[in-house]
């Protein structure tokens, strides 16, 4: 069985607008939400906050239902376009390939509004973790689909894989990944994708 760990952030869920948002809401009410690329990591580029603990506040406390359980998805009919191909992933005789998905460093709230989102969407994913190191992903997961630039920085082991769901945040990582993508649809929609994923190159 192939393992494939789909990070829920920034490949999925669409945090950042909400993070946006509720920011502009909460300190900048003159600034147009939607004027803000949220394809940037908004943390660093946008939302300043004074400290680590009125960021957390922020994020964890006041508004964690509005960011991790009332986002929407990166894209329209993101939902459909999953469900539909763990269908056709349980149609495939000759491999066996297993989704799941995760979403590191939640805890408390943050994981039942997550548990929310995914209500929300239908998902119909069977194995939802929430590991508290990238260790912990590896351990589950054969592949990664992330946009998460961690995974460079810590080392990829040699029998594991990295998809990089391309961020301006992550662009120095793009030619160390084993596959990019602009977005999920695109790697859903490469009729390709799990031979690729088999070539050892």
């Amino acid at each position: 069985m192939v393992t494939i760990g789909i990070e829920l952030n920034h490949v999925v869920r669409n945090i950042n607008k909400q993070i946006v948002r509720y920011y502009c809401k909460e300190f900048e009410p003159s600034i147009d939400a939607e004027d803000i690329d949220d394809r940037q990591n908004v943390l660093e580029t946008f939302a300043k906050f004074k400290s680590k603990h009125e960021k957390n506040n922020f994020i964890y406390i006041d508004y964690v239902f509005e960011i991790f359980g009332c986002a929407n998805t990166m894209e329209r009919n993101l939902q459909v376009k999953i469900s539909n191909w763990l269908n056709e992933l349980e149609n495939i005789e000759d491999d066996d390939y297993r989704i799941m998905f995760y979403s590191l460093n939640e805890e408390a709230l943050t994981i039942q509004s997550t548990y929310f989102f995914l209500s929300k969407i239908g998902s119909r994913v069977r194995k939802v973790i929430f590991p508290k190191t990238i260790d912990e992903v590896w351990d589950e997961c054969d592949a990664v689909v992330t946009a998460r630039d961690e995974f460079f920085e810590k080392g990829i082991p040699s029998n594991k894989k990295v998809i990089l769901i391309n961020r301006p945040f992550n662009e120095k990582y793009k030619d160390k990944a084993f596959l990019n993508y602009d977005n999920l649809s695109d790697l859903i929609e490469d009729n390709d994708f799990l031979k690729k994923l088999a070539n050892e190159e």
